[in-house]
């Protein structure tokens, strides 16, 4: 197909579908399915909605919609006091006497008068005894320069307490404490708690805003967020500064262009810096951000909604930060890289290099401090990783973890995995145990290498991913979890096989090629974003869109064709291995093994035929709405009770493929056919859980757990023999084995197809 009939076929098209607010519809989008993702509460609730004008408080806090949009609204210019007028205007909030600040202004007319704050026995809180609760909890934690982590405890503990006595309250009490809270609280302390509160409370939604939208500085460039504050400083200069202000804030556009050495963080003769589409990338990071947020909420809070509650989830913290490692290396190799190299032992007394700046904060404060290139690890802080390191290693070599004064065994039996959760929830200092802190301690040491006292992106899940360490970091943690894989041995006939079950055929077929097996990753140039005005304007009625670079892909379709001796059930998994890898001492396939699928199929006897679009995997989900979208549908009653209850957890569908070659680069699709274990949840509403992403958050326990009782990542997660995953079609008597099937495909890059790109400024 050639450029120009390429462009007249699909790129008029794309121009076409943005709206005339500036919203973002994304190309190839007009199928996906919204995948909808009840991972945590109990069940959907009704979204009773608003009626125009019902803004009063007490209608607001009467109505689930209206009590889901007065905590979103408490994210609105989250730096400014609770009584900045938010949601378009529409609510401005004032405290009672008894709880307000002497500063707080008169309360307005159509604002929102708040309630007196009363315990569940009864008694009324003052502004002092909410100050004092705070103070006992919070104990000068978050210091003046300290930016809040998931990764630390003490913040962690602080957001926990918060949330755990708020929630007790009536919605009402509740959410005048955190009106109070408010003034005191970090910004990203705050933020967190919001979004815990929303993942706690049964009589509100589920559905949270994109991460983009309320904490901007922690992914746009310092650059542009200078280039605003140049602009806002000025805007009562007049003439075209002003002018361009005003233009902007009714519905304009910004602009990231990564060849502008101002946003670079790694400086281009960096081989890493290649992998700036990916490691730079919003929806990656926010992706990152909201994983751990979900499902790493730290102890547990007595609450079936809290994470504690989640089937299985030290081995999904284990499994998706695999899988994330498996992402990372597909797209080094798509860029000329090698694989990742571990950062562990040997590496952590010698200077690392190069180093890195993140670039992110505005004006002339950094919010994550650079890490300079030669920077090097304190001595006492080598011990104490070490420490960790061999605590675990122990008892991995014991096969044995203590855990609340009781012995778990860990092990393998009967197809089930019985030791990986709970080491997981010890790596990630999830429980409190003996063996240390490894993951989130590794973390926060590495933010610290700078050693000037501020910390760097690897300290926050929003933001860590950026740095070149982090793949570095999580190599060497899933080589930890490897050791005790290996320990279990290579995977037998009767854990592979599915007797009188033959795979016969796989093809994919992308929508938009007409070659089989044949698929295209392609630099969207025109993804945006929308956000609030960033303060542009005193108004915050009015949105503007940042454009920047995305890597996307065309979708495709799976066919898949078996034959069966027998009427039976059983489950398809499907993983995309780079077809050519140069090996070395620390290569795992399994840490080159993505899986893009899994799903739940009822076999007849004799020729079956399954066709799966890429766009129903439980592994992706759609981009998240705005912040100033999701208010907008609430307080016009344009949400859909599915939208409303949509978790919208999910690795980012426009980032399904790896990137792959300009020239094609070789990659293999494998399909294995499990059958259904007798541990697997056989009652399973499949037609339900094919609108969750499950695979890649998890289930409740309480709504029958994971419905695959087989280890995540099953075959790979433990090495095949001789460390090939082609050993896995062969049996031990060295027949084929018949429920395998792989496919060669050829994923191809285009950098610009459309001719978007400013040409003197398009990075490849």
């Amino acid at each position: 197909m050639t450029a120009t009939i390429f462009l007249l076929m699909y790129a008029l098209p794309y121009l076409s579908c943005m709206d005339q607010d500036g919203s973002d519809f994304d190309f190839f989008d007009e199928e996906f399915r919204e995948a909808t993702a009840y991972s945590f509460k109990s069940e959907s609730v009704e979204s009773d909605q608003l009626s125009e004008g019902r803004l009063n408080y007490k209608e607001l806090s009467s109505n689930i919609q209206g009590r889901h949009l007065l905590l979103l609204s408490l994210l609105d210019e989250v730096h400014k006091p609770y009584w900045f007028p938010r949601s378009g205007g529409f609510i401005q909030l004032s405290l009672p006497l008894s709880l307000a600040p002497s500063d707080q202004p008169a309360p307005v007319d159509s604002g929102q008068l708040l309630s007196e704050i009363r315990t569940n026995e009864g008694e009324e809180m003052t502004r002092k005894q909410v100050i004092q609760l705070l103070n006992e909890v919070e104990d000068f934690t978050m210091m003046t320069g300290t930016v809040f982590s998931r990764l630390k405890k003490n913040h962690t503990y602080v957001v926990k307490r918060l949330v755990g006595f708020t929630t007790e309250l009536d919605f009402n009490s509740m959410f005048s404490m955190m009106v109070v809270l408010k003034e005191f609280l970090k910004e990203d302390m705050f933020v967190d708690y919001v979004y815990s509160v929303i993942q706690l409370r049964e009589d509100v939604g589920m559905i949270i805003p994109s991460l983009v939208t309320v904490n901007p500085e922690d992914f746009l460039p310092s650059g542009l967020m200078e280039e605003i504050d140049m602009m806002r400083r000025n805007k009562t200069d007049g003439g075209r500064v002003k002018r361009t202000l005003r233009n902007w804030a009714r519905g304009g556009e910004l602009e990231i262009d990564w060849n502008q050495e101002k946003y670079w963080t790694l400086h281009k003769s960096e081989p890493d810096s290649r992998l700036w589409y990916f490691n730079e990338d919003p929806l990656i990071n926010s992706n990152h951000f909201h994983w751990h947020q979900l499902l790493s909420n730290s102890e547990q809070l007595g609450h079936n909604s809290h994470s504690s509650n989640l089937d299985r989830r030290g081995e999904m913290f284990y499994f998706i930060h695999k899988q994330i490692l498996s992402r990372i290396n597909a797209e080094r190799l798509s860029v000329g890289l090698n694989i990742t190299e571990p950062f562990g032992p040997d590496e952590w007394s010698k200077p690392v290099y190069p180093g890195y700046d993140p670039k992110l904060g505005s004006g002339a404060v950094d919010k994550y401090e650079p890490r300079p290139a030669g920077a090097s690890m304190f001595r006492s802080d080598q011990r104490q990783l070490k420490r960790d390191l061999a605590s675990l290693e122990f008892a991995i070599n014991e096969m044995e973890l203590k855990l609340g004064g009781n012995k778990v065994k860990m092990g393998y039996w009967n197809g089930v995995d019985y030791g990986i959760s709970g080491l997981g929830d010890v790596m990630e200092s999830y429980v409190a145990s003996q063996y240390g802190d490894l993951h989130n301690g590794g973390h926060t040491i590495i933010a610290k290498l700078a050693k000037t006292g501020a910390e760097g992106v690897m300290s926050t899940a929003s933001v860590a991913m950026r740095d070149p360490l982090f793949a570095r970091w999580h190599k060497f943690i899933d080589d930890v979890f490897q050791e005790y894989k290996k320990k279990l041995g290579y995977y037998q006939d009767s854990d592979l096989d599915f007797p009188g079950v033959k795979l016969t055929g796989l093809t994919i077929q992308s929508e938009y090629l007409t070659d089989k097996n044949k698929l295209m990753t392609y630099f969207n140039h025109a993804a945006a974003i929308k956000l609030n005005s960033l303060d542009f304007l005193t108004d915050s009625t009015n949105s503007i869109l940042l454009k920047y670079t995305r890597l996307d892909h065309a979708p495709f379709t799976y066919t898949i064709n078996v034959h069966s001796k027998q009427r039976s059930k059983g489950m398809i998994r499907i993983f995309l291995i780079p077809a050519s890898v140069k090996r070395t001492v620390t290569m795992d396939i399994t840490q080159l093994t993505i899986e893009m699928d899994r799903f739940h199929v009822s076999l007849s006897r004799g020729d079956n035929t399954f066709i799966r679009k890429s766009t129903e995997s439980p592994f992706f989900a759609k981009q998240r709405p705005s912040l100033k979208e999701l208010q907008e549908k609430l307080r016009t009653s344009k949400m859909s009770e599915d939208e409303f209850n949509w978790a919208g957890c999910g690795w980012p569908r426009e980032m399904t493929l790896p990137r792959g070659k300009k020239e094609g680069m070789g990659f293999q699709f494998l399909a294995v056919l499990s059958p259904l274990l007798e541990s697997d949840h056989f009652g399973t509403d499949w037609t339900d859980l094919s609108r969750r992403s499950w695979s890649w958050c998890g289930m409740r326990t309480d709504m029958g757990g994971m419905p695959d009782s087989r280890p995540m990542g099953f075959p790979f997660d433990r090495p095949p023999s001789h460390n090939d995953w082609k050993s896995l079609l062969v049996k031990g008597d060295g027949t084929p084995r018949s429920n395998f099937f792989h496919q060669n495909v050829t994923i191809t890059f285009t950098p610009d197809p459309w001719g978007l790109a400013k040409k003197d400024k398009l990075r490849v």
